[in-house]
């Protein structure tokens, strides 16, 4: 019995020898030297000046970043990275901290490659002519209608939780008297009509229609500060060009025109639930309330006393809101929020190609959706495989008092610097914009683009190659049509800004 003891007590001994061992053994061999986070010597700062910094972080001062903290952190990284060879966690963290510094980041290849070709195979997403693509998706009517207001137009549409009782949510323009400025707001969901065709056939008619009664959606007014030369637009009453979206944490915006606390007109963003208090007991996600009344968003450089189109995106690393404020030929101009509508200056690199090589009058059109660069369930968002996409119009004047806008894609990185990808090789048309333009008799002078959102909401802010976008347009002036297609279908004949 004595002996068995002694044998266990040796046992128990060998093991813990063994399992202190194993622990040094990882503590010297496995275990990688400590990143350098926040903590700078003044030595590491003073060796750098932003005189003698690389171009690539200069542009960080802007953004309220010190570039030679940036710079030391980077090369902290580095030499940690050189120390800790056998850690593969430290090479990839260096590689992060290098990448996130770099002024020309573009998503791999394996994923943007499909950009650049045009689908026109069996069954053929596009068709290419010498002017403009032809993308085989087919327009159909939105209808918005009230006992007050029967017509409407340029509706936003955006997709309701799935938890609502309805798809979509719709806010869409009235004509009121003189210069009277209102919108409708309603929830709506697909509908078919019984429709005859020009051969005496009857078939189904889809279209988007209210669901709910349509009613005013009341903003708070605002003055104008100054409208000198134009001083009638102080007085235009109400708001207008209301554009709806999604922000990042899941509430739902409202980006729309009035009087400028700055100028003469400004564009001002408010949380929908605030106005539409239906609302609150849906959205499930963007709890907090950022913009519970009617706030204005700022602009440093070049502002105008009419300011329009604004589009909103977010960093997809850090959640910083940004307002792009204009992008065309050679120019691009965009701020991050600093809160309170507040903004930077502007933040575009000096080295931005924006590849937009038509000396034109170029609008943004639409708000801005983040897409993930491939199929849902075949791969995780992350910084080199997720973009941004919105619509430019290319304003033509032919005529005297006609108006022709073109509509164009453009793509840009969902993480800083947030640099152009791709902007489509030719303008954007539909399978059946030809008989919409006969019906109404607009002949392309109007048919304009007014908002794109994922057709389904599932509660979450990025959507995949193989999921449908809503593509709303406003008919002339005076109706509401709208466009459902896969979204990677409207990324096709692209022209790639890194070969530009």
């Amino acid at each position: 019995m004595h002996m068995a003891g002694l044998q266990q007590r040796r046992a128990q001994f060998i093991i813990i020898a063994a399992l202190l061992y194993s622990l040094y053994i990882l503590s010297v061999v496995v275990k990688p030297k400590r990143l350098a986070t926040k903590q700078f010597t003044l030595p590491d700062l003073d060796r750098h000046t932003v005189f003698q910094l690389p171009p690539y972080l200069r542009s960080l001062e802007d953004a309220g970043i010190n570039p030679a903290e940036a710079l030391a952190l980077h090369d902290k990284n580095a030499v940690a990275g050189q120390k800790s060879g056998q850690s593969r966690r430290a090479k990839t963290d260096v590689k992060l901290v290098s990448m996130s510094l770099r002024s020309s980041r573009y998503p791999q290849d394996a994923y943007t490659n499909f950009l650049w070709r045009c689908r026109t195979g069996e069954p053929p997403a596009a068709e290419v002519f010498e002017t403009f693509i032809s993308l085989k998706h087919r327009i159909f009517e939105v209808r918005v209608e009230s006992e007050r207001y029967p017509r409407t137009y340029n509706p936003s549409i955006i997709a309701l939780p799935p938890s609502s009782h309805y798809p979509f949510l719709i806010v869409a323009r009235v004509r009121g008297g003189g210069f009277f400025q209102e919108s409708l707001i309603c929830e709506g969901k697909y509908i078919d009509e019984p429709f005859v065709n020009p051969w005496g056939f009857e078939v189904m008619n889809r279209i988007v229609g209210c669901a709910t009664n349509p009613r005013v959606l009341m903003v708070p007014q605002t003055p104008a500060r100054d409208c000198t030369g134009i001083d009638f637009m102080s007085d235009v009453p109400g708001y207008h060009d209301p554009r709806i979206f999604w922000s990042n944490t899941g509430a739902p915006m409202m980006m729309f025109n009035q009087q400028s606390r700055y100028g003469c007109f400004g564009l001002w963003i408010i949380d929908l639930r605030s106005i539409y208090p239906s609302l609150r007991y849906r959205v499930t996600r963007g709890l907090l309330n950022q913009y519970p009344t009617v706030m204005e968003l700022t602009r440093k450089e070049g502002r105008n006393p009419i300011e329009k189109n604004y589009v909103m995106f977010f960093d997809a690393e850090t959640g910083a809101g940004y307002v792009q404020y204009e992008l065309g030929h050679g120019s691009r101009h965009f701020a991050r929020l600093a809160g309170n509508g507040l903004t930077t200056s502007n933040m575009t690199s000096p080295f931005e190609i924006t590849c937009i090589n038509d000396d034109a009058i170029w609008h943004q059109a639409t708000n801005a959706i983040k897409i993930v660069l491939c199929d849902y369930g075949e791969c995780e968002p992350e910084p080199e495989n997720t973009v941004y996409l919105a619509f430019l119009h290319r304003k033509e004047i032919p005529e005297e008092f006609k108006v022709q806008y073109k509509r164009y894609v453009a793509i840009w990185k969902a993480t800083a610097p947030f640099e152009m990808i791709g902007f489509a090789s030719k303008h954007i048309r539909f399978d059946n914009e030809d008989e919409w333009e006969q019906k109404f008799n607009v002949e392309g002078r109007f048919l304009y683009t007014v908002s794109i959102a994922w057709e389904k909401n599932m509660n979450r802010y990025e959507g995949y190659l193989n999921e449908n976008v809503i593509i709303s347009l406003g008919v002339g002036d005076h109706d509401n049509a709208a466009v459902v297609m896969p979204v990677r279908d409207l990324m096709t004949c692209m022209r790639s800004c890194r070969h530009y």
